[in-house]
Parts: C-alpha cells; structure tokens; sequence
C-alpha cells in the first residue's frame, strides 16, 4: 500500500500491501469459472509496482489517532493524505465450484475505487475518470459496505487473483482509512428484507432486495401450508423484489416464504391491520443514527410489545447518502420488518448530513401514495389503518406551500371520513427543550393547521430525549431516543435557564426509548418505555373527541 500527500495534493509515496485474505470459499462441483491470467495485473495505469511497501493487516491508516492495525506513518502538519493505494492477493483452486458472487466489504474514508484482476468492480463516492489525487466528493461513515460482484465465466484465475484499491479522503478528512475483506457466496442470496409495507385490511405489500439479479417467487396463505402464489414487480436491474398481496384475510394472520432461484428460504407471517373501530396498538420511536447497540435493543423490545405497526420519527441513519448506512439499518431491523409494517417520515439525516436531497425515501421503503402530484417523492404521505388517520410530515420542506395545501385538504378528507383518531409525525417538531430547540416554522405553520383538525397526538424526534406536553390546543411527544446520542434538556429545569418560549413542557427524560400507543374507541393510552420495557413515566391518556 501506498500512500502520497501534500497541501495542494501532489505525490509523496511510500507503499503498503495488505495482509492475505483467507481464500474464496467455492461450492459443489460446477463448470470452471477460472480463466487465463490478465496479461496486465495490476490495473493498467496503475502507479505502482508490486514489490515493496509496507506488509500488514487491516485496518490501515495515517496518524497517532487512527485505529489501525497497520499504521503508515504520520501526515505532516499542514498537509493532507490525499491517495491510499492498496494491493492484496487471495487463492483461488482450479475448480472453485459453483461459485456465484464475491462479497467486496470494506471500511473507508472517503472514496473508494477497487479493481479485481485488473477489472473495476466497486467504485464510491469518486469521479469515473480525472487525476488520481481528486479528493473524495462527500464524506462517507464508519460502517462496512458491501459490493456484490457477479462472478462470470474467466473473471477469477487459478491461484493468487490480484485485488488493487485507491481509497482517497474528502475534503472534510485529513487521511484516508481502509479495511477490506472478501467472501464468495455460492448462490444468490436476500441482502435486505423482507419487508412488509402498505398494510391494507385485505392487503400489503412486501418488498426484498437481493445482492444479484434473481428469480424470487412468494407464497402465502392463512397457515403454514401457504398455496397462494404472487409474481413480484422487478425493480433495480432484478435486485428489488416488490410484491403486491391481494384478497388476504381480515383481521388475521397471513403466512408467506420466499424462494430465490427455487430454493426455500425462512418462514415468516404477519397478520393484518384490526377492523375498524377495534383496538389498534402500534410503536413509535426515532434518532437512530449510528446507535446500533440501542437500536438492536429497541427493536427486540418493540417486537416483544407485537404491535400491529411501527411508525418512526426520522434519522434512522447517520448519512442517508451512505448505502453502507442503510445496509447496517437494515440488518438491525430485518426481524422486526419481516413481521411488522414500519412507516417513518424523512428526518435531515435521512436525505444526507449535507442535504443530498437527491435520494428518495420511496427508493429506500415501498410507502403509500402522497398526494398526486408528487407520488413517489417520499416526502409527505398518509395512510389510514383499523378507521385510525396518519399524517407523515417532511420536515425537510417545511416552506414548500404545496405541503401546507395538501396538509389541510387531507386533514379536512380524514375528518369527512370519519377517522376516529387522527396522529401526525413530523421528524423537526415545533417543540422541545433538547440540543435543536422547537421549529419556529413548524409551530407557526403547522402546529395551528393540526390543533385546528383535531389531532389527537403529534410525534417528533430531531432532539434525542423524550419530551410530552400540549401547548394550545395540540398535544405532542418528542420520541428522539432510538440510539443517537443523547441531549441535555437545554432549559427550564433545575440548573437550566428559564425558556424563551412557554412550550407546555409536562415531563422531559434525558433517556433511550420507545412509546406504544393503543388506540381504543374513546381514547388513546401512551406509554413511554425505556429499551429494556420498563417504564420511562406513568401511561397517559387522551381522550378522543366524538365524531
């Protein structure tokens, strides 16, 4: 491995090589899949040869304060790292079997281009083409990312088969850092879901992503014997599974199983949404971010709650730019998404730490339709469940007017409807007493606009603790306790400053949690709960108003 540094990023190298990876596990006997070796290894252009460099394990770094196994030296003061570069080996027999993709996992900052046998397989965050010192364009997180590579015909070689890498930092980082790892899989497999969204009473949607294209097929039914049969609607190049359940049972539950290129995969079963009118329970919590440990723990809690649905306050990730990101969210919440319809408004965090507003959370979730002019923008939307109305705010674009139109016309719908209790969700509320403060705009624009149409509760996150009050006519929880770090509550409370503004603070907790709600024909029961299902405070109830 090398690695070059400057102020204005030209080349002073010193070379590393990574440590041998454990070599790529095959299946049963299959035709060859090892061809010829490249006749150019490294990649053409590569600057460096072979020979030489630094030998270790990862991870690899620059600096006293990196964590790395391998350190390269330090960076001197003023000057930045501008390119890593990287060369492992891994063995490979004549015969690798019936081998069918290779896990490219990696840790970086911030960009990262990876070549295997002199073919480009993985590129982040970085231009195609253009000197090879650029910078990084964004920053990327701490956690693992996965690439899946197609094994093809002639792609591996037998014995050592090169893998190269450049790993450059962003411009908000000093130094690069890199861990690598490689396994190859012997069939396709799910890497995200399944997830069950859009429950309607005799409907839902499931959706699962795998890591290559692959024919997926769903059987339900009413028991474990299953006997019905969906086709999905593919999506993402064959990777995104999306089917569309019709003519389920009311009110009960629903057994289904996938199966990828005809092998049986688990189980599962969910059950659908109570009548109208009937008792309906759901969870609510949010600021997750890179809280995985408390996260884990909210999820096992809120699945041994069984509510009929999750609905989340936003953040669920660090940097919604990041598909490394949303592949850890995913792996903490698979248990529970099997089961249970999750719902979440769109939190700042979600979108990019930076605003990247380019990524879409309809691309991320299968969510109901928001209004038509904007049906797939995953910002704003609704839904109604057991004659109970929902209302997803995007707290993103809060000044766009269109959003305050629509807010009103589907209030005003919900309420001619007849919903029996109406809860909205918005991820930057109008109240709170955390690190952020309430939003002025919310609670100029919206809050009136929900007081007004009778909401029974609004629920937000933005500030990691719990807060519960009623300012006006408008009862609210702030639920920003899902595993972010936690805030101090910031006034009005011993050893605080007074408030500027009277927001109707009734309890506030510096604390992880989750709030269950039971919907009942007269009134709703909030509970509060600590991770480990202990209460946080006493079970409150709100009366509803009669219709």
């Amino acid at each position: 491995m090398r690695w070059a540094q400057s102020p204005a990023i030209p080349a002073q190298l010193g070379p590393v090589i990574l440590g041998e990876l454990d070599q790529v596990r095959g299946g049963a006997k299959a035709p060859s899949l090892v061809g010829d070796a490249p006749a150019d290894l490294p990649p053409v252009g590569w600057p460096l040869a072979l020979e030489g460099g630094v030998r270790g394990a990862g991870p690899f770094g620059v600096g006293d304060d990196c964590p790395c196994t391998t350190a390269l030296g330090e960076a001197e003061d003023g000057k930045r790292v501008s390119v890593l570069y990287a060369l492992t080996t891994f063995g490979v027999p004549a015969d690798p079997g019936e081998l069918r993709v290779l896990e490219i996992r990696a840790r970086f900052k911030d960009g990262l281009a990876v070549w295997l046998n002199g073919v480009p397989v993985a590129r982040r965050n970085l231009v195609a083409a253009g000197d090879t010192l650029r910078l990084a364009e964004r920053l990327h997180g701490p956690e693992w990312e996965s690439f899946f590579v197609p094994v093809t015909p002639g792609m591996l070689r037998a014995g050592d088969n090169v893998l190269a890498a450049t790993v450059h930092p962003s411009g908000g980082s000093r130094a690069p850092f890199f861990e690598l790892e490689v396994v190859g899989h012997r069939q396709t497999r799910v890497v995200r879901g399944p997830m069950v969204q859009r429950l309607g009473e005799t409907t839902a949607t499931i959706v699962v992503e795998t890591d290559l294209p692959a024919a997926v097929e769903l059987a339900w039914g009413p028991t474990a014997a299953l006997g019905q049969r969906v086709d999905a609607v593919v999506e993402s190049g064959g990777r995104r599974h999306r089917f569309e359940l019709s003519g389920l049972p009311a009110d009960a539950a629903v057994h289904y199983q996938l199966s990828l290129d005809g092998v049986a995969g688990a189980a599962h079963s969910f059950s659908t949404p109570p009548r109208p009118g009937e008792v309906l329970r759901f969870a609510l919590y949010g600021d997750v971010r890179g809280g995985h440990a408390t996260h884990g723990k909210v999820v096992a809690a809120i699945q041994a709650e069984a509510p009929d649905l999750v609905l989340a306050s936003g953040d669920l990730v660090l940097r919604g730019s990041d598909e490394a990101d949303w592949q850890r969210f995913f792996q903490v919440t698979q248990p529970m998404f099997a089961s249970t319809p999750f719902y979440s408004c769109v939190g700042n965090h979600d979108v990019g730490k930076a605003g990247d507003l380019s990524r879409r959370f309809s691309d991320i979730f299968a969510l109901p339709a928001g209004p038509p002019d904007r049906p797939a923008s995953g910002g704003w939307y609704s839904f109604d469940v057991a004659g109970v109305h929902v209302i997803m705010l995007d707290s993103n674009s809060y000044e766009d007017p269109a959003q305050r139109r629509w807010v009103e016309e589907d209030l005003s719908a919900a309420k001619r409807a007849g919903a029996r209790a109406i809860f909205a969700v918005t991820h930057d509320g109008p109240f709170a007493r955390g690190l952020h403060g309430g939003n002025t705009i919310a609670a100029k624009e919206y809050a009136p606009i929900l007081a007004r149409h009778g909401v029974a509760l609004l629920f937000s996150g933005h500030d990691h603790l719990y807060q519960r009050g009623r300012q006006g006519e408008l009862d609210y929880i702030v639920s920003g306790g899902g595993g972010a770090p936690l805030y101090r509550v910031s006034c009005g409370v011993k050893g605080r400053r007074a408030c500027k503004f009277d927001d109707g603070m009734l309890h506030v907790a510096r604390e992880h949690h989750y709030v269950m709600v039971t919907v009942y024909p007269r009134h709703v029961e909030v509970c509060p709960k600590l991770v480990d299902g202990t209460p946080l405070e006493p079970c409150i109830t709100y009366k509803l108003a009669r219709r």
